[in-house]
């Protein structure tokens, strides 16, 4: 390969042993996937420092020509730290049984507890706490009972995951809220969807501009939520401090218990009972009328005169008009 002349002579030799058994296997070595790396470890035994420097020689060429290099997966990564092996499966182990203990309905403990679930599977499939805070909705995905994390190569299945429910489940129902405030931009909306149980699972399809659809992708699959279940409205993504601290809570057996809130009822959605108008009674007295009656006559005389006034003015408006139509064709 063309990088390989750039590496120190026993570096080659590594290099070269990788790229003849992917000839042979008929897989490519540049760029080579994770599996193809976790392969090449699995048929050709070594010690675990000579594999981690196997591993570190494949990462290097791939950088050098700006490939992503496959030694970096989780995988490939847990193949030769049987340490770090060993923690994460403790831990996915702890990590199964307080997701089968958290509740998916009501609100707001059904929203924590789908979102907590998604926070300590990814967790427990060896993502930093920095790492999950950077994902984007593009970077997962599930497939049947499999949940694929793309940015970092990690494939999760049932049959490995001693849990009750499959990591493709326990996406998908933090996905369901996603897709609804997506639709339904209301906390009012998705509570009484929580509370009765009764968020949909599918939704019928829509088109979206391409504009439109990057956005959705690429906003931040964790955000802050309050105890009330309100969102910000600018999507920031859950910070790394927060994760490790909800992550600590459940897995020390203190899981938070989430009061139930109940969407506040407006006033203007209870009628209010009819009460007839009422009305101040009110007393004339005798000279009411006549005052009435006087003010009128007064009134009477005062105007009398009026429509002589107007006639006037509108005489001479007429005039002043005549006098200025004769300026402008020139007769005066």
């Amino acid at each position: 390969m063309n990088a390989a002349p750039t590496l120190a002579a026993r570096d080659r030799a590594v290099w070269s042993l990788f790229d003849d058994w992917c000839a042979g296997s008929d897989r490519l070595a540049l760029p080579a996937t994770p599996d193809t790396l976790a392969r090449f470890i699995t048929e050709n035994p070594a010690a675990a420092s000579t594999q981690r420097r196997r591993i570190t020689v494949i990462n290097s060429v791939h950088r050098t020509t700006e490939h992503p290099a496959p030694g970096d997966a989780e995988t490939v990564r847990q193949m030769v730290n049987q340490t770090r092996a060993e923690r994460l499966a403790r831990l996915t182990a702890d990590v199964a049984g307080v997701i089968d203990r958290l509740p998916a309905a009501g609100w707001t403990a059904g929203l924590f507890g789908r979102r907590d679930g998604l926070l300590l599977l990814l967790a427990a499939a060896g993502l930093s706490f920095e790492q999950i805070s950077a994902l984007r909705r593009a970077d997962l995905s599930a497939a049947g009972d499999t949940l694929v994390i793309e940015r970092h190569r990690i494939i999760l299945t049932a049959p490995p995951y001693p849990g009750s429910v499959s990591p493709a489940q326990v996406y998908r129902r933090w996905a369901q809220i996603l897709d609804f405030q997506d639709r339904a931009p209301s906390t009012r909306l998705l509570a009484n969807r929580l509370d009765a149980d009764r968020l949909p699972t599918e939704f019928s399809p829509r088109s979206l501009t391409d504009r439109a659809l990057a956005q959705q992708q690429s906003a931040p699959i964790f955000t802050p939520i309050d105890r009330w279940g309100h969102t910000p409205f600018d999507r920031s993504a859950l910070s790394a401090h927060s994760i490790a601290g909800i992550v600590a809570t459940h897995l020390s057996g203190r899981s938070p218990t989430h009061r139930q809130y109940r969407p506040r009822v407006r006033h203007d959605d209870v009628p209010e009972p009819y009460q007839p108008p009422t009305y101040p009674e009110t007393v004339l007295d005798d000279g009411y009328y006549d005052r009435g009656l006087q003010a009128r006559r007064t009134a009477q005389a005062s105007l009398t005169d009026v429509v002589d006034v107007l006639d006037d003015v509108e005489d001479r408006a007429d005039e002043i008009m005549e006098k200025l139509l004769a300026v402008l064709d020139g007769q005066l």
